[in-house]
C-alpha cells in the first residue's frame, strides 16, 4: 500500500525441490504513494536474501507498476 497505492498485485510461488522463487508484480504507479515510514525497504530485502544465498531483483516494470522477486536454495 505505500508504494502501489490502489493497485492490483500478482504473487507467484514456485518451487522445485532445489530452489524456491517468489515474485510480486503490482500494476501501482512505481513510485512511494504515501509519506515514509520504518523500515529497510529494498536494501534490506536484499541483504535478507542474499544471506542465505538467494538472488534478488527489484524495479519497475516495462508496462507500469512494479515487481520483486527472490530465489532461495533449499533441501527437500
Amino acid at each position: 500500500m505505500k508504494h502501489a497505492a490502489p493497485a492490483r498485485c500478482r504473487v507467484r510461488v514456485r518451487a522445485d525441490g532445489l530452489r524456491m522463487q517468489i515474485d510480486v508484480a503490482d500494476d501501482g504507479p512505481g513510485t512511494r504513494v504515501l509519506p515514509g515510514g520504518g523500515g529497510h525497504g529494498l536494501i534490506g530485502m536484499r541483504e535478507r536474501v542474499m544471506m542465505y544465498g538467494g538472488d534478488f531483483t527489484a524495479g519497475p516494470r516495462p508496462e507500469g507498476g512494479f515487481a520483486v522477486s527472490a530465489a532461495f536454495p533449499y533441501d527437500s
